[in-house]
């Protein structure tokens, strides 16, 4: 698993998850559900479908376009709770029209796990929990479609601190001896005259992707790196939002790519 800075992670635990002693606010029970249980406010704006393959590159390393080799389109996935709790809560999910699945989590933009079952235990803690989960296909690339995406602020014993309908990045690839670029977008979408996604290479080297897709990575020369991707406007000003500068994250490669 890789790590956030100790600086971001600590402002993350700070932000997320944090027990709360303020005697005047009321205490949640046990099965205390999401305030927004029942409200589906963030949207995935999915890439228009075509032929191209995109390809990004700066100082010898390339991003190329993974094209997806099915089209999962009609994949569906659905979280069956309806309250949580704080502690381990065991998930129930739901998948239709697709067999060969895997289901990526991500919370607060920092555990990442990918389960090949419907049932997951998933730990909550007292605050905000934000939890995004994917369906991913064959070759655990994220499926980039509304359908197959889920989005959930988990609140425990505290008051709503994360904004749904603000536009959110979060981080999936790479992971140790995984060359690909793979992202979630909430609520935006890139293009060449909007907003695009920054890539930073051990700190150094910096590619503007404009096109919301998996990606090859090729070229690096050292098997320790370090990636960073930040969501940023049309000038390149990074977006507000608690999740859209992912800090730097390391992983191995045990073959130069």
């Amino acid at each position: 698993m890789m790590r956030f800075k100790t600086f971001s992670l600590i402002i993350l635990t700070l932000f997320f998850a944090c027990n709360t002693n303020n005697s005047n606010k009321k205490e949640t029970s046990d099965e205390a559900s999401s305030s927004i249980e029942n409200t589906q406010t963030s949207l995935i704006i999915e890439q228009k479908v075509d032929s191209d393959i995109a390809t990004f590159s700066a100082d010898g390393i390339t991003l190329t376009e993974i094209k997806p080799t099915k089209n999962n389109k009609e994949s569906v996935l659905t979280l069956t709770n309806t309250s949580f709790k704080e502690g381990i809560n065991l998930l129930q999910f739901s998948i239709e029209n697709n067999q060969n699945y895997n289901i990526t989590t991500i919370q607060n933009n920092y555990t990442i796990a990918t389960h090949s079952n419907t049932k997951i235990e998933q730990e909550f803690l007292s605050g905000n929990n934000v939890f995004l989960a994917f369906l991913s296909n064959e070759n655990n690339l994220g499926i980039k479609t509304n359908n197959a995406t889920l989005l959930k602020n988990i609140v425990l014993n505290d008051e709503v601190l994360f904004d749904e309908k603000q536009a959110h990045l979060f981080y999936y690839l790479p992971q140790n001896n995984i060359a690909i670029l793979d992202f979630c977008l909430v609520n935006t979408s890139l293009s060449e005259n909007g907003n695009k996604i920054k890539v930073t290479f051990n700190g150094t080297t910096s590619i503007i992707v404009d096109k919301w897709a998996s990606y090859q990575i090729d070229g690096l020369t050292q098997n320790k790196n370090t990636i960073r991707i930040e969501l940023i406007d049309k000038i390149g000003k990074l977006i507000p939002g608690p999740f859209n500068d992912s800090g730097e994250r390391s992983f191995i490669l045990k073959q130069n790519s």
